[in-house]
């Protein structure tokens, strides 16, 4: 199986909490429309620091990660990711400028989708029920 790469919409959480309310109009939230890679492998996705800037997203916190380079201490941020007719809210991994967006197994899982090995595509299941 090769890479998989979905369209997902990053939304800035507290714009999209406002549209959700009805105090903001869907137009008016912040986004990106990436072509992210699946990674199975990745907890969380991970957006380039350029993008989190653009969507406004603030640092929460720093935590020491293992990532795909080794341990170090990574930013998260919180987005709201949208893949199809699906949503979810997620921790996101803050990444260098330039670096490819990455979809991890949490937010696949919040939306029900899993990955088939033999096509390589999205196969919707039911989301996570809380």
């Amino acid at each position: 199986m090769g890479y998989v790469y979905v369209d997902a919409v990053f939304y800035n959480p507290f714009d999209y909490t406002e549209f959700v309310q009805g105090r903001r109009r869907l137009e008016d939230v912040r986004r990106s429309v990436l072509k992210a890679l699946v990674d199975t492998g990745a907890t969380f996705p991970a957006l380039p620091e350029d993008v989190i800037e653009k969507l406004g997203l603030p640092i929460y916190s720093e935590v020491e990660a293992e990532t795909a380079t080794g341990r170090e201490k990574v930013k998260l941020a919180l987005a709201i990711i949208q893949i199809e007719d699906r949503t979810a809210a997620s921790y996101v991994i803050v990444r260098p400028r330039g670096t490819t967006p990455l979809v991890g197994v949490v937010a696949l899982e919040q939306m029900g989708f899993r990955v088939d090995p033999a096509t390589g595509k999205l196969i919707k299941g039911l989301p996570l029920m809380l």
